[in-house]
């Protein structure tokens, strides 16, 4: 692993492409990304593809919800008039044309058999040991379950605050932690504060020598990614993979 932290591309990094498209995931791998982050939902038919959203209305222009529209409808649409949206296999074929890259997917469902689905899928195509299933703590039983389907497959939580990483990681049988802020007012300058007076840089010292992969975001401008590579995290999550890079490359420089 690099001394510096790596770059994990959020949405596949949805300043330089249409979020959570192939494009995104292309382009994030070809800027030197590291890992990317995508969000998978499930159709109404049972196919999964990568959308934030409950409904297409934010990113396509038309109000319909993901969970009751069949693929066959949802491929013809363009993710803001520009990319098809992105089905699972496609995204697992990407992964395997670019060996060295990781990829994690955040669940947006709760069906303990989907997730099965879900994780079965990743290891038949032989990517398990570099995909990881993301959620947050609070949903942690789902994660559970993905362990036990593939033993091999990465397991990342989020906690909703950096108070006990650890004991997070743990009770989710997690091997990753995902540490940040959402996109909510407020929420990084509460997120700083816990990280003060919780000790969030002790806590990463410790969770490394136990194997725990720490990353930390959503951080998308230099003063941001500098924060949590002082930190000392080991991935850093962002919507900019190039400015990330320059930063990281900067400090590498500096060392």
């Amino acid at each position: 692993m690099k001394n510096e932290p790596l770059i994990l591309a959020h949405r596949g990094a949805l300043l330089n492409a249409p979020e959570n498209t192939l494009k995104a995931f292309a382009r994030a791998f070809e800027n030197e990304a590291d890992g990317i982050e995508c969000d998978i939902r499930i159709t109404a038919d049972g196919e999964f593809i990568a959308f934030h959203d409950e409904t297409t209305e934010r990113v396509v222009g038309v109000n319909w919800k993901i969970k009751k529209t069949k693929y066959a409808q949802l491929r013809h649409l363009e993710v803001f008039g520009k990319e098809p949206i992105a089905h699972l296999d496609d995204i697992l074929k990407l992964l395997l044309k670019w060996p060295d890259k990781l990829c994690f997917f955040e669940i947006c469902f709760d069906k303990l058999e989907d997730i099965d689905r879900l994780a079965l899928k990743i290891k038949a195509a032989g990517l398990a040991s570099r995909c990881y299933i993301l959620t947050f703590s609070n949903r942690k039983h789902l994660l559970k379950r993905a362990k036990q389907a593939a033993p091999e497959i990465g397991i990342s939580v989020m906690p909703l605050l950096p108070t006990k990483i650890i004991h997070t990681a743990q009770k989710a049988n997690a091997n990753s932690v995902c540490a940040g802020w959402i996109d909510w007012p407020g929420a990084k300058q509460l997120f700083a504060l816990s990280a003060r007076f919780y000790n969030f840089k002790k806590q990463i010292q410790d969770a490394r020598k136990l194997g725990i992969f720490v990353s930390g975001g959503v951080a998308n401008t230099p003063e941001e990614i500098e924060w949590f590579c002082e930190q000392g995290i080991e991935g850093v999550w962002t919507d900019d993979v190039l400015t990330a890079l320059e930063v990281i490359k900067d400090r590498g420089e500096h060392v």
